[in-house]
């Protein structure tokens, strides 16, 4: 198992604070007027920072304003839900690359 389990992290220059809850029923869950965000306390690796990153996408169109362009829980979750399943992979995958190559020429 591993051993990251953040208590913060920075969004656009903002400080979120992170705090982790047994009995969550979603994965994750962001307020975003008192910048917390809360993980269920039981989450595994991959679901662990695959939840947090969900979250701190949400963060991101709050900050930029986007989340008032998308006036709808439903589509913002839908634009959210899309880059989990799209970018984030490539992310993660592009990082594993680079932390496998790193100290190569």
């Amino acid at each position: 198992m591993s051993s990251y389990k953040p208590r913060q992290i920075t969004i656009g220059g903002q400080t979120y604070k992170i705090r982790y809850k047994k009995n969550l029923e979603d994965f994750g869950v962001l307020d975003s007027d008192k910048k917390i965000i809360t993980i269920r306390a039981t989450l595994k690796d991959n679901d662990l920072i695959d939840t947090i990153l969900h979250e701190a996408f949400h963060a991101c169109l709050e900050i930029s304003g986007l989340s008032y362009l998308l006036d709808d829980e439903n589509k913002e979750e839908a634009l959210v839900r899309a880059f989990d399943s799209l970018l984030l992979p490539v992310i993660k995958r592009e990082l594993k690359k680079a932390c496998k190559n790193r100290g190569n020429p």
